[in-house]
């Protein structure tokens, strides 16, 4: 991940009665998957690495995920996710194009999305990320949110394969708390939740700024990128503490996004002042 980081990114379901192409239409000609056997192992690996107790008191447990397929309504949803990123932040979805050949949708509620290794270049992405949310963001944003999310993903892990991020010797190292999971996980998780995280609040920041939104839509906008922005600093600071597992690539991604953070906060500081002074 040389490129900065704004630069830059069981089988279920019978599948929908009247198919949409397999490729979506619009700005990004990608394959909108079906439900298949190597998809259903994927999703399997998904469920099982959920820890018991983090199922039990979450209340996912006996939920499930599944693969189904898609309908031309969500096609829809994507098709508007592209033209919407391709207007705040085109290289993003230039990087999206590049990086991501593949869409799986879920259904279920155990998993909100995933990347897997054995199906590297397919993103896993539940249903419910396609519709808006009780906290008032319209699907387009949630899809947008999840695609960066498991986009950034994909590029880390295509990234790390060729150029490590962390020494080998962390492999045997204790798990850690992360922002974005209550279970301890590997600073590999760490790593790239700080990454995903950050770029997170360079999505919202710019849908802020430059999307088409209601009065509504923006205070939800501005709301959840407060939020990210706390989950950013916590990565960095928890990673921050674990610098010297980091390769020489690491500590430049590290450097680049603790950098990126600082630029975002300031950003908001100057809008929240903005604010205030217009209401004086």
């Amino acid at each position: 991940m040389t490129t900065p980081l704004e630069r830059t990114a069981s089988t279920g379901g019978d599948p929908a009665a009247v198919p949409p192409p397999r490729k979506a239409a619009g700005r990004w000609a990608v394959d909108l998957a079906v439900p298949a056997p190597h998809l259903a192992a994927a999703v399997g690996r998904a469920l099982a690495s959920i820890p018991q107790k983090l199922a039990t008191t979450t209340g996912i447990e006996g939920q499930g995920a599944a693969v189904r397929g898609w309908e031309p309504g969500q096609a829809a949803v994507l098709a508007e996710t592209a033209e919407r990123l391709d207007q705040v932040w085109p290289a993003m979805l230039a990087e999206l194009r590049e990086s991501v050949s593949q869409i799986v949708l879920l259904d279920g509620r155990a998993i909100d999305g995933f990347t897997d290794f054995t199906t590297h270049g397919a993103v896993f992405v539940n249903t419910a990320r396609l519709s808006a949310g009780r906290d008032g963001l319209p699907g387009w944003v949630r899809l947008a949110d999840a695609l960066v999310h498991e986009g950034t993903h994909t590029r880390c892990n295509a990234a790390a394969f060729s150029t490590p991020f962390l020494v080998s010797a962390t492999d045997a190292a204790p798990s850690v708390m992360t922002p974005l999971r209550p279970d301890p996980r590997p600073l590999t998780g760490l790593f790239q939740q700080t990454v995903v995280l950050v770029r997170q609040t360079v999505l919202y920041r710019l849908f802020h700024q430059r999307a088409p939104l209601s009065d509504s839509q923006q205070a939800a906008v501005a709301a959840r990128r407060t939020r990210l922005l706390e989950k950013a600093f916590q990565g960095v600071d928890t990673l921050g503490r674990h610098r010297a597992a980091l390769t020489p690539a690491g500590e430049a991604v590290y450097a680049r996004a603790a950098g990126l953070l600082e630029e975002e906060a300031a950003r908001e500081e100057a809008r929240t002042a903005r604010l205030q002074g217009g209401r004086a």
